[in-house]
């Protein structure tokens, strides 16, 4: 239980471009550094190869992703995968909606609606 709390504390302060990554790894459940590069520059975020490696490097060391050596191709790379509990996610969403509704109350409320309702059109 305390990792999950410092796991939830640290995800509080994650950047923007590790959000991406975070996101992109619970979309792909494993992808090496070249894949999540590749899918930063298909939605449009121009990010050196090696910014993406650094990130990846911070997400490990602070325990939100796993890494393991898989052959690809006959060539050996790190596979990385998402390593947060289904909890400590929901604790997060909670935590950050929570903090939304007490700042702009029943808007938020609605514009959180509006915005579910739009993107499950997608």
């Amino acid at each position: 239980m305390v990792q999950n709390e410092r796991k939830r504390r640290l995800l509080l302060m994650i950047g923007p471009l590790e959000a991406e990554v975070i996101g992109i790894l619970n979309e792909l459940k494993e992808a090496t550094a070249m894949m999540i590069w590749e899918e930063l520059t298909k939605r449009g975020k121009k990010t050196a190869y090696t910014t993406v490696l650094t990130v990846l490097s911070r997400l490990y060391t602070r325990g939100f992703i796993n890494k393991r050596e898989k052959i690809i191709n006959n060539v050996r790379q790190f596979v990385y995968e998402l390593s947060i509990p289904y909890d400590v996610k929901s604790e997060i969403i909670k935590e950050h909606i929570g903090l939304i509704i007490k700042m702009f109350g029943n808007d938020a409320i609605q514009i959180i609606r509006d915005y579910l309702n739009e993107i499950s059109t997608k």
